[in-house]
């Protein structure tokens, strides 16, 4: 009985644990990322599209609704990623070649978002091509 007990306490300590990671540094790495960026910046678009007077408030009630994404998002990467991975995650987005790859990303996004309707209008003509 002892050897078996032995046996399987040597099993778990060769099997490695994995412990969620803290919810602030979460947080940090989100924030870092500039994944809550994207959420802001079609809150933000939105916005534009609506009338002066209203602009205030709809941001207002949208902002429930960012911080519930924001929540998610700190749910789903503690509990996916180590509390070491999100330490050398953060370490790597403060570096200065992730600087540069983020802000390189959010200024494609503003290139594809600016190119949209020439985009929708070829491919409009390509769907009509099969619709008629």
């Amino acid at each position: 009985m002892k050897k078996i007990i032995l046996l399987l306490v040597m099993l778990l300590s060769c099997v490695p644990t994995f412990a969620q990671a803290n919810k602030a540094s979460v947080q940090k790495l989100i924030e870092l990322s500039g994944e809550l960026k994207e959420f802001y910046n079609i809150t933000e678009q939105l916005s534009r599209q609506l009338s002066a007077e209203n602009r205030d408030d709809f941001k207002k009630d949208m902002q429930p609704l960012l911080d519930k994404q924001k929540a998610r998002l700190v749910a789903y990467y503690a509990q996916n990623l180590s509390q070491d991975e999100v330490d050398n995650l953060i370490t790597f987005y403060q570096s200065p070649l992730a600087k540069k790859y983020v802000m390189i990303g959010q200024n494609y996004a503003v290139v594809l978002s600016n190119k949209a309707d020439a985009f929708k209008e070829e491919l409009q003509g390509i769907i009509m091509k099969y619709m008629m």
